[in-house]
């Protein structure tokens, strides 16, 4: 996705509680949230707000606005197998030592001027403890956004204003994927894998496998029912490449999750038959654990462990804790 893929729903954000009264005179703000798309459109908005510019105005190209990494998200990189892809680049030393010595640069055309810091949980801790006293103490006129999906040093967060982006209502989600794209099947599944996040329901869109992937993770789920069908179940993944398994893991851990909520008796977020299907001989607790298997396992194979391997660990797993919680 593009970096403001999500321009195009701006006006969600604009029109969200958290930002309404964004104060004019706040010198550092911390965006957090799940959604790493929605952060970026966000922090265009509450900046366009600091400097005394309408939202219209928020995607504009400004000399006071300034964001950072700089031109470092379009570069590529090479893929194994001679493809590319894109790259998440992390803040660097040099990043900041920009910011510091521009600080004191007067504004050229806005009423401030803002940084703003995407991918600020990337930032090394010398990086952030050299922004500290920046975010304490800036110059007159000159504001932080940093935009952070995780956990930055207490030191730093302490000395932000902290606004939390919500996930949406799912039906929201729906309804605006429903203005750009042609409403089915997809849509829906794309809006009740996406957790109340746009970005990822953009990106479930453009994943012509993510069916497939959902058909698996149901399947696999299905097939955790005792040591007999462990053969079965390792037939789904035995296959499949790290960022296909990281895919799949996702897609299990929100069908955990709704498990666990139909055996409390609460509306699930994916189809209700779907997760009735794939619920036979879990109870809540069994389900909580198995997620908690789940995010473990995410864990191993981003530390580059071998993905068959992490799924076996993983079945095996789910299959202790549903029979252990059973009895």
């Amino acid at each position: 996705m593009s970096e403001l893929g999500l321009k195009k729903y701006s006006y969600l954000y604009a029109g969200l509680d958290c930002v309404k009264n964004v104060s004019a005179d706040a010198s550092a703000i911390l965006l957090s949230g799940e959604d790493d798309e929605g952060l970026k459109v966000l922090s265009r908005i509450v900046a366009a707000r600091l400097c005394g510019i309408s939202d219209k105005q928020a995607f504009d190209e400004h000399a006071d606005i300034i964001v950072y990494p700089r031109s470092l998200d379009e570069k590529k990189s090479k893929t194994k197998s001679g493809g590319e892809k894109s790259k998440r680049y992390a803040i660097s030393v040099d990043d900041i030592k920009e910011i510091l010595d521009s600080l004191y640069l007067t504004p050229f055309e806005l009423k401030n001027k803002a940084y703003i810091i995407e991918n600020a949980e990337s930032m090394s801790e010398i990086c952030q403890n050299k922004l500290l006293k920046s975010l304490e103490e800036p110059p007159p006129r000159v504001c932080f956004i940093l935009c952070s999906s995780g956990k930055l040093l207490p030191t730093v967060e302490s000395r932000c204003n902290k606004i939390e982006l919500p996930p949406f209502d799912i039906a929201v989600v729906e309804r605006e994927l429903g203005k750009f794209h042609k409403v089915g099947a997809a849509v829906t599944l794309a809006a009740q894998a996406s957790r109340g996040n746009l970005g990822t329901a953009e990106r479930i869109l453009a994943d012509a496998s993510f069916a497939d992937t959902y058909a698996a993770a149901k399947k696999l789920l299905l097939l955790s029912n005792g040591s007999k069908m462990f053969a079965h179940a390792a037939a789904v993944y035995e296959k499949l490449s790290r960022d296909k398994v990281d895919g799949l893991l996702g897609v299990v851990e929100y069908l955990l999750n709704d498990i666990a909520r139909y055996c409390i008796g609460v509306d699930t977020v994916f189809d209700s038959k779907d997760i009735a299907e794939i619920s036979g001989g879990y109870t809540p607790q069994s389900a909580a654990l198995a997620a908690e298997a789940v995010r473990e396992a995410k864990k191993h194979n981003a530390a580059n462990c071998m993905p068959q391997a992490v799924m076996d660990t993983l079945i095996l797993k789910i299959m202790e804790v549903k029979a252990q919680c059973r009895k």
